[in-house]
């Protein structure tokens, strides 16, 4: 049942009664969304004359919304097909709407409460309008599909410096095992974000990281560390980073002479030495 339509029909109970619906009508689709027990009598009524006007009314109901461009048509009609049936604020994004290759569909449902569960090809996320505001989420709804309009002012936020560290760590292990390198997206993303003020769409975010892909595995160390530079010095204090990092390095060089064949090891100790060596120059 389209809890959208019948939110409406409460709201605006005194233009609709009695031209559409009854005042007893309204009282049970009222009672309905409260998710209290339906008598009998209700019940017969709900799935019946109201259920029917229901899906009169839904033919007219249709409005879509679309943020991005170059969607496939044939996934557009699909996600329409699926907001239909969800039947309350919603939207798809992801891969499945730009890619001939996808692994989900990911649907994105407004709720009071969290969740996220798997149903076939469906990957649906239960977010709450509070959950607009994170930058992860404003990315997938700046390219989708979606049964509202969305507000895309993202709450950006600075990162915990060992959050930072750990991701920058993670995609440097990831290029050197040529594993899926999600955490190389994850630093595009902050990147962009943070030091450009950009909130990257999932397109575009995975243009760029289809680019970075192509590179040799040297040419994909220079550029993570790259990025990791900038953000450590950009986003916190000079004597912050000197003293956060000096006791750090310490500790991976003493780590690094017990695993000598660690290449991982000595790359987060050079680019960490160079933004140590950065971080005291901007001091004196």
């Amino acid at each position: 049942m389209n809890d959208k339509i019948l939110k409406k029909i409460v709201d605006n109970k005194e233009k609709i009664v009695p031209a559409i619906f009854t005042a007893k009508q309204v009282e049970i689709v009222k009672k309905y969304l409260k998710k209290n027990k339906l008598s009998n009598t209700e019940k017969t009524y709900f799935y019946g004359a109201i259920k029917n006007k229901i899906k009169a009314l839904e033919l007219f109901s249709d409005k879509f919304y679309f943020y991005g461009k170059d969607m496939i048509k044939e996934r557009v009609k699909e996600a329409k097909e699926i907001l239909k049936e969800i039947g309350r604020d919603s939207f798809v994004s992801g891969s499945f709407l730009f890619s001939k290759e996808y692994n989900d569909i990911d649907v994105y449902v407004i709720s009071n409460k969290r969740k996220q569960y798997n149903k076939g090809k469906k990957h649906f996320i239960f977010i709450t309008k509070e959950d607009l505001k994170k930058p992860i989420f404003v990315s997938a709804a700046k390219y989708c599909v979606s049964n509202f309009s969305i507000d895309m002012e993202p709450k950006i936020e600075r990162p915990n410096f060992d959050d930072l560290i750990m991701t920058y760590e993670q995609a440097i292990i990831e290029i050197l095992d040529n594993d899926d390198q999600k955490m190389i997206r994850e630093l595009i993303f902050q990147h962009r974000m943070l030091i450009h003020n950009e909130v990257l769409d999932s397109l575009s975010l995975n243009n760029v990281f289809n680019e970075i892909k192509k590179m040799r595995k040297d040419e994909k160390i220079k550029y993570v560390n790259i990025l990791a530079k900038d953000l450590l010095l950009k986003l916190y204090s000079k004597k912050y980073i000197y003293n956060e990092i000096s006791p750090f390095i310490t500790r991976l060089k003493k780590e690094s002479e017990e695993y000598e064949a660690n290449d991982n090891l000595r790359i987060y100790i050079e680019m960490l030495s160079e933004v140590k060596h950065e971080s005291r120059r901007a001091k004196a």
